[in-house]
């Protein structure tokens, strides 16, 4: 990663607002389950739409493993390289961006304004597809901490917030009353992880994503476990997972044949 000369809007700074700007938002996703917010628990809600979107709750703990990440984030932001880093500083304002969505849905989803919280989750996948974009995730070769901090970080990140949107978008519909045009709740699920394998396709041919690939597999592993006595959404579950761990694999020989 090619730092640029410094300039005065690019020093310390911009990894002092990164910082305040994750922090913030683990404080609020961190109340929103110790309070609860409105005395609802982000996981009871989503229990209680009728969706087979959802997967098993066990899956939700990737948002450890997310956090931990945005944490190293900062902390490589605060290297010296890194204060005046062209890409870096191309990805802040989309970076700011998601981090303001991601509580702001908190507050939604809690209050139950599901319309307003799919709009805000919308934002909050576009914004980090800025990010992945223009880190250029796919078409520039990661190493050491900047794998670790920028690859890593975003494709997880990314990945899983696709699967949210999906499930959000299913709490809603379910919320509406929504008929489905007559077609089954089951059935439209397996359509939608069929999308979801086709998006997983689509980047592992483009990007070379395995690990934004991977988190569709974990959360198609998850939706075949807790769904597993729904002969459709089960078997449709598993084999999304099963391509999914093809598409892994084809990820990772991509990557080590030096073309991502």
């Amino acid at each position: 990663m090619n730092a640029q000369p410094p300039s005065a809007t690019n020093t310390i700074i911009r990894p002092v607002i990164t910082a305040l700007a994750v922090i913030t938002t683990l404080v609020v996703n961190t109340l929103a389950v110790v309070l609860p917010l409105n005395n609802r628990s982000t996981a009871a809600i989503s229990d209680s739409f009728v969706v087979y979107f959802t997967p098993a709750g066990y899956v939700f703990s990737i948002w450890s493993v997310i956090y931990t990440a945005l944490l190293a984030f900062v902390v490589y932001s605060f290297l010296p390289r890194n204060r005046t880093n062209s890409q870096l500083q191309a990805i802040f304002p989309w970076f700011l961006l998601s981090c303001a969505m991601n509580s702001t849905w908190i507050f939604l989803w809690h209050y139950g304004f599901y319309p307003l919280s799919l709009v805000v989750m919308l934002v909050l996948l576009a914004s980090l597809v800025m990010v992945y974009v223009r880190l250029g995730i796919g078409n520039t070769k990661f190493t050491g901490s900047d794998f670790w901090c920028l690859r890593f970080t975003f494709s997880i990140y990314l990945g899983w917030i696709c699967v949210a949107t999906i499930a959000n978008t299913t709490a809603l519909l379910y919320d509406i009353r929504w008929d489905g045009f007559g077609v089954s709740a089951q059935v439209w699920t397996a359509i939608m992880l069929g999308v979801a394998v086709l998006l997983g396709t689509i980047l592992t041919e483009t990007r070379r994503d395995a690990l934004l690939v991977a988190v569709l597999l974990w959360a198609f592993v998850g939706i075949g476990v807790k769904h597993s006595a729904v002969p459709i959404v089960g078997i449709s579950a598993w084999t999304a997972a099963a391509l999914s761990a093809v598409l892994v694999l084809r990820g990772v020989i991509l990557a080590r044949a030096g073309k991502a």
